[in-house]
């Protein structure tokens, strides 16, 4: 399918839900470019992902901000042309690898003894000509002494160009069609279906004078706006002239509209990440003796991953106060960058000259733009050998592996002492314009040190010398380090009916360290008494670091009962096995983890299979000890009219925020648009703990050769979640209980007009998860032959994977269980079905992948929304190769063969972008030609 992207290519997978953190979508602050994948849509820290069974360094950022509380791998890292296979074991993990696998395993298989050279080279491009990516790749692999030895090499390069929501205005972006705030309840539904792009008339980029330090446009009406001699609403263009404010239409909120001249907030998101990727990789190994192997890889990757769009610093009343950090701007009537005509329009309405207020997006002055470099040292290394003892054959193992990553952020931000001195302009003698007085220029140093006036009536009317002097080049800095040693021994203990019984025993040792440095910018300017201020919008961070060291032993056991050679009548087969890890780590408790399980064929043609495991995750280094910091969140405010009839028991809610004496008709402002909070880790926080089960069959009838099918019920139940606690949870936990108020009701604060305007979040054991589902495939190899057709014909082959979820929820602490199944991100039903024709010099793969039909919001009623359902969605995607000889092969990629858009009403996948990644990027083309000698 001319995957670039080992992660990209596993999420097509039904099993895998929408990642933390992937190219698609918005990327984890300082972590951009990453792939992680998140089996069962668990959480990408509960799937372990190996290579070659080996452990590899994260290079997450484990600041407070970044995308993931926990340590998974990076995918992008590995070069596709490397891998051999992958494997994906669901559940049973944990005690054959330890920590982590509660979801499962994925481990990446690479080749082994490669012998020749090939080089790929690909591009590929959208059909609106953006997105494009380059990829070329370089394996050579070479046997020695006699075939005792083997060193393969590759070098990988990939260039994906980005694209941000705002160059698809019409499908994700500004222009999209949204669910807001109904206009009546007389329809039922307290959420409706909007055309013409969520516009908020808060502020707008170009600015909105105001005459008083309030919001400019509340519902249609010009609440605090200058307006002209009609009432309209003024605005300021582009070019920096006041214009009249086109309203759109009317929605429930008075904050935004649908169309019109309101500030389009989705054009400012990150669609597509843009990346370049280098790698160079050495697997080798060569026979000492016949019976001893030494063997090492050797990986260094860099990768570069960009954010390209995100909202800017915004200066509106809803922030703060005028003057303030995100308030209002403040000016006076003889600003000299104000045209004399709009002046005299704003003293009019001032009733003469004096001070106005700008609302204002400065999407001039910072994008949200930020880039990530990450660096990665791998090495692995060991011996492994064989003996005999009597008839028992025995295998031993000595793994030392070794990983560092190091990553830095860099990104312009805003310096907001430098901006409020470019912003009080006057003029000199000479009538230029300059910077008022004698400014204090601040302590964090900018791009220019000379004060210039700042100009920001209208966009991009700033000088290149302003925006210079408003601007900081922040940079973050973040080194992981994992040390892991291996060591087992395996073999032949007794003979069994079946054939030997065989073991495993092994201990491992693993140490893993974070730090994270926010860097100057970001940890803010020191006073006195200790405490900071920011230089900048975004809050003051602090730093992170921590380190845990792990002593593990392991054992597993295989018991084959009976064997077809045995001949036992209704028994083809029968095996047990089991397995169980202790696990001492410095930073938690102790844990035993363990599986135990079975096969059992009574034909040949059909196999019973099933376990049971006991699995673990412990507390990631950011979970433990980050320290408290400024968080901006939003939240579903059960008192709010749009939720107040939902939760366990909708009376005992609505009752006890009448107590709080909010109405019922109550309008939270947290729904909407971020409140400030705090948030931090927990070094009290204690291993989260799984119990697993799994039964299934595998039926490959011997009548029918070439077709196999499998089906394996899943049971999933994570106990000892960590849980974070947003507003929402704090909120519910507060006004759901029937013994209110309670301690949950002191973790967050309203003003006088019940607005929440602070909320303390935190990580505790408190969670838990419940998953059930059916995965299976189908698979069908059918060569050509068997249908009386000659043997150059070829042969067709089918493929289909299959998820089927019955339950997937959460619940924190004694709280209402949140479904998670059925919902955008996590459809009941996923499939994914391959049909390939295959012979000697061409293939034709067409794939299907399907979501099934899933609901807004599955934890409220259908009656909530005005459209509550999503339709289901099928994407068609083809591959297709010619092989011209044995030395050339010319392939052809098209994604979204038949340019499927996205499904009704799809202003729900915002968040989910992941999912419908073909309909929003649309038609894509890849062409590729490999080379092999």
């Amino acid at each position: 399918m001319g995957y670039t992207n080992i992660g990209t290519a596993l999420t097509q997978l039904p099993a895998f839900g929408v990642p933390a953190n992937g190219p698609v979508g918005s990327q984890g602050s300082f972590s951009a470019g990453e792939t992680f994948v998140n089996l069962f849509n668990l959480g990408a820290q509960r799937t372990l992902t190996l290579v070659n069974g080996n452990r590899s360094v994260s290079a997450a950022s484990s600041s407070l901000f970044g995308p993931v509380a926990g340590d998974p791998v990076d995918l992008s890292q590995i070069a596709p042309d490397l891998v051999e296979r992958v494997e994906v074991v669901t559940v049973g993990g944990a005690p054959i690898y330890g920590s982590d696998a509660i979801a499962g395993t994925v481990n990446v298989i690479l080749k082994k003894n490669y012998e020749g050279i090939s080089g790929t080279v690909s591009a590929g491009i959208s059909k609106y000509g953006d997105g494009r990516d380059t990829n070329g790749s370089l394996l050579f692999g070479r046997n020695f002494a006699e075939g005792r030895g083997n060193i393969t090499l590759n070098f990988y390069y990939d260039r994906q160009h980005g694209i941000s929501d705002g160059q698809r205005p019409d499908i994700v972006g500004g222009n999209s069609p949204f669910t807001g705030s109904a206009r009546t309840n007389s329809a039922g539904y307290t959420h409706q279906l909007y055309s013409g792009g969520k516009r908020y008339g808060l502020f707008t980029d170009g600015g909105l004078p105001l005459v008083a330090d309030s919001y400019p446009i509340l519902g249609t009406s010009p609440y605090a706006s200058v307006t002209d001699a009609n009432g309209n609403a003024l605005r300021f263009n582009r070019n920096g002239r006041l214009v009249p404010f086109v309203n759109g239409a009317a929605t429930g909120s008075a904050l935004y509209q649908a169309g019109g001249d309101g500030f389009p907030i989705a054009n400012y998101d990150n669609f597509l990440a843009d990346t370049e990727r280098y790698s160079a990789t050495m697997l080798a190994h060569y026979d000492i003796t016949d019976h001893i192997q030494i063997f090492s890889e050797v990986w260094w990757g860099r990768s570069f991953g960009t954010n390209v769009s995100s909202q800017p610093y915004y200066s509106t009343a809803i922030f703060g106060n005028a003057g303030e950090l995100s308030g209002n701007l403040v000016f006076n009537t003889s600003n000299p960058f104000l045209n004399a005509a709009d002046r005299a329009t704003i003293e009019n309405a001032l009733g003469g000259p004096g001070t106005f207020y700008l609302a204002r997006a400065n999407t001039d002055l910072t994008t949200g733009q930020f880039r990530s470099r990450t660096d990665i040292l791998r090495v692995v290394t060991g011996l492994k050998g064989d003996f005999e003892a009597g008839e028992r054959k025995f295998n031993w193992d000595v793994t030392v592996n070794y990983g560092r990553s190091v990553s830095a952020t860099t990104s312009r931000e805003l310096n907001l002492q430098n901006f409020a001195n470019a912003l009080d302009a006057t003029t000199d003698a000479g009538g230029n314009i300059v910077c008022a007085g004698n400014p204090v220029n601040s302590p964090y140093p900018t791009l220019s040190s000379t004060c210039a006036p700042l100009d920001v009536f209208g966009t991009n009317t700033a000088s290149a010398a302003s925006v210079a002097y408003v601007t900081s080049i922040a940079q973050t800095h973040q080194v992981n380090t994992q040390y892991d040693i291996v060591a087992d021994i395996k073999g032949d203990i007794i003979r069994l009916p079946g054939g030997f019984a065989k073991f495993a025993l092994g201990y491992e040792q693993r140490h893993e360290t974070a730090h994270f440095d926010p860097g100057a910018f970001f940890y803010g300017q020191v006073a006195d008494d200790g405490s900071r201020t920011q230089y900048g919008p975004s809050t003051t961070i602090d730093p992170v670091g921590g380190a845990f060291t792990t002593h593990e032993a392991f054992g597993e056991l295989s018991l084959p009962l009976i064997s077809p050679s045995n001949h036992v009548p209704f028994v083809h087969r029968l095996e047990i096995n089991g397995a169980a890890r202790y696990v001492t780590n410095s930073s938690t408790s102790n844990f035993w983890a363990y599986t135990g399980g079975g096969t059992y064929a009574p034909v040949r043609d059909i196999t019973f299979r099933g376990n049971y495991t006991r699995s673990f995750r412990a507390p990631a280094l950011t979970e433990l000890y980050a320290p408290r910091g400024t968080v901006y969140d939003t939240g579903n405010d059960p008192c709010d009219h749009r939720y107040i009839q939902q939760g366990p028991n909708p009376a005992l809610r609505a009752a006890n925020c009448a107590a709080a004496g909010l109405p019922s008709n109550f309008t939270s402002n947290i729904v909407d648009y971020t409140v400030q909070g705090t948030s931090g880790g927990n070094a009290g926080l204690q291993n989260e703990i799984a119990s697993s089960w799994t039964a299934g069959a595998v039926i490959e009838p011997h009548f029918i050769p070439g077709l196999q099918i499998t089906a394996d019920y899943i049971s999933i139940s994570i106990a000892n979640e960590i849980a974070t606690l947003g507003p929402t949870d704090l909120m519910d936990a507060c006004y759901d209980s029937p013994g209110y108020p309670n301690s949950f009701c002191n973790t967050f604060t309203r003003d006088s007009t019940g607005q929440v305007i602070d909320f303390a979040e935190g990580n505790y054991n408190i969670g838990a998860e419940n998953f059930r589902a059916l995965q299976g495939a189908i698979s069908y190899d059918l060569p050509l032959h068997r249908v009386g057709l000659p043997e150059r014909f070829g042969a067709l082959s089918f493929r289909a994977d299959f998820l089927h979820t019955y339950r997937h929820y959460y619940q924190v602490g004694t709280g209402d269980l949140q479904k998670v199944a059925g919902g955008i991100t996590d459809p009941i039903d996923n499939v994914t079905a391959t049909i390939t024709y295959n012979n000697k010099h061409f293939s034709w793969l067409w794939q299907g992948i399907y979501y099934g039909p899933t609901r807004l919001d599955v934890n409220a009623p259908d009656s909530t929304y005005q459209y509550p359902r999503q339709s289901p969605y099928l994407v068609v995607n083809s591959a297709m190769s010619f092989i011209v000889n044995q030395h050339y092969t010319f392939s052809v990629n098209v994604n979204n063969v038949f340019d499927r858009g996205v499904p009704f009403p799809y202003s729900t996948i915002l968040n989910s972008s992941n999912r419908y990644y073909d309909a929003i990027m649309g038609r894509y083309v890849r062409v590729s030609v490999k080379v092999k000698f």
